[in-house]
C-alpha cells in the first residue's frame, strides 16, 4: 500500500470505523490532484490543467459560508498534490479546520486571496454596509476589512488565473507552458469582456442598483456600476421591517428601481416585500437574477463555467438596467 492509500485508509478507520475507505481520486488516476473550495476555483483549475490534472470541488450545492467538511473531504485534502482557496473569511473556517485535521500529505495549500491582496487589490469589506445597517443586528458573516468576492472582479480573476498557473506549473513542471498559456488566454478574454461590459453600460441611463448581499462590489467596479445599498449584510438573514423601509425610502429619493437578486434565494422574501413597498408609491421595480457564483449545479460546472456565468451577469444587467 502506497503512502497516499493508508493515509486514506486510516482517515476512513478513525472516521467511519470501517477498515478502509477507498481512494476518492480513483476515477482520474495517475494525475496530479488538485482540490478546491468552491465552484469559481473549480471551473479556473479545470481551464488552466486541461487533461493533465484531476480536480475536485469541497462545496457545490452548498456555498462556503454554510459549508462543513466530512471524512471524505479530509481524505480528498490528504492526497492532494495542490489545494486552492480564497481565504479573506469566506472559506477560512473550515479550511483552517480541515487542514489542522488531516495529515495534509504533500498537500500545496494557496489560498488565492492572499495573491490578490498583494498586489493592493482587494476592496473595502462589509463595515460601511454594517453601518448602514439597523443598530443590534448580529452579524455572524461580516466579512470585515477586505471583501472577499474576489472571483467577480475582472482583474482579481487574473491575477488568481495567473497565480493557478504558477502553482500547477511547479507541480508539474513538464505542463508549464500549457498551464501559462491557457491563463494567459483566460485573462485576455475576460480583460476583452470587460471592456465589453463598460461600452454597454456606458449607454445606460442608470447604472445603480440595490443587491441582495454583499457580494457584488468587484463586478461593479469592473462594471462601471455603483452598489447603493444592501438587503441583506448577513448570506440567508433577512432583513427587518425598519431596514426594507429605509430602502424603500433610497430608491425612491435617489431613483434607484433594480433589485439584484440571487438564485441561492428565494425571491419571495426580502427582495419580493421591497418590490412591494415601492409598488404602494407607484415605483416599479425591477429584479433581476445575477449569480455570484458560491454554489452550482454539478451538472453544469465544468472549465467554461465561470466565464459562461459571468456572461449571463452581464446580460441581466444590460437588459434591465435603464
Amino acid at each position: 500500500m502506497n503512502r497516499r492509500d493508508a493515509v486514506v485508509a486510516m482517515l476512513a478507520a478513525g472516521a467511519a470505523g470501517c477498515a478502509r475507505m477507498s481512494d476518492p481520486w480513483r476515477d482520474q488516476p495517475g494525475k496530479p490532484r488538485i482540490l478546491v473550495t468552491f465552484p469559481p476555483l473549480y471551473s479556473m483549475a479545470k481551464l488552466i490543467a486541461g487533461e493533465t490534472a484531476a480536480v475536485k470541488c469541497l462545496c457545490v450545492g452548498t456555498g462556503p459560508h454554510h459549508y462543513s467538511f466530512n471524512p471524505r473531504d479530509l481524505a480528498l485534502l490528504s492526497t492532494a498534490d495542490i489545494f486552492f482557496s480564497i481565504g479573506l473569511t469566506l472559506d477560512d473556517h473550515f479550511v483552517a479546520k480541515m487542514l489542522q485535521s488531516s495529515q495534509r500529505g504533500k498537500a500545496r495549500f494557496d489560498a488565492l486571496g492572499d495573491t490578490v491582496k498583494a498586489r493592493k487589490l482587494c476592496l473595502a469589506g462589509d463595515s460601511e454596509h454594517e453601518q448602514q445597517h439597523e443598530a443590534g443586528h448580529s452579524h455572524d458573516h461580516s466579512h470585515g476589512d477586505e471583501d472577499p468576492h474576489i472571483w467577480l472582479g475582472v482583474p482579481q480573476a487574473v491575477v488568481m488565473a495567473e497565480r493557478m498557473a504558477g502553482q500547477l506549473a511547479e507541480t508539474c513542471p513538464e505542463n508549464a507552458a500549457e498551464y501559462r498559456n491557457r491563463a494567459e488566454e483566460l485573462a485576455k478574454r475576460l480583460k476583452d469582456f470587460q471592456r465589453e461590459a463598460r461600452a454597454k453600460m456606458k449607454e445606460k441611463n442608470e447604472r445603480r442598483l440595490i443587491s441582495f448581499h454583499g457580494a457584488l462590489a468587484y463586478m461593479a467596479d469592473s462594471f462601471s456600476l455603483q452598489i447603493a445599498a444592501t438587503m441583506q449584510i448577513n448570506p440567508g438573514t433577512e432583513p427587518s421591517a425598519a431596514r426594507i423601509a429605509q430602502l424603500a425610502k433610497l430608491c425612491k429619493d435617489e431613483r434607484v428601481r433594480v433589485l439584484a437578486v440571487e438564485p441561492q434565494y428565494s425571491t419571495s422574501s426580502s427582495a419580493r416585500l421591497l418590490a412591494e413597498a415601492l409598488k404602494r408609491d407607484g415605483i416599479e421595480a425591477r429584479m433581476i437574477e445575477i449569480d455570484p457564483m458560491e454554489t452550482a449545479e454539478a451538472s453544469s460546472l465544468d472549465s467554461g463555467w465561470y466565464e459562461r456565468t459571468m456572461a449571463a451577469n452581464l446580460k441581466a444587467l444590460v437588459d434591465n438596467l435603464p
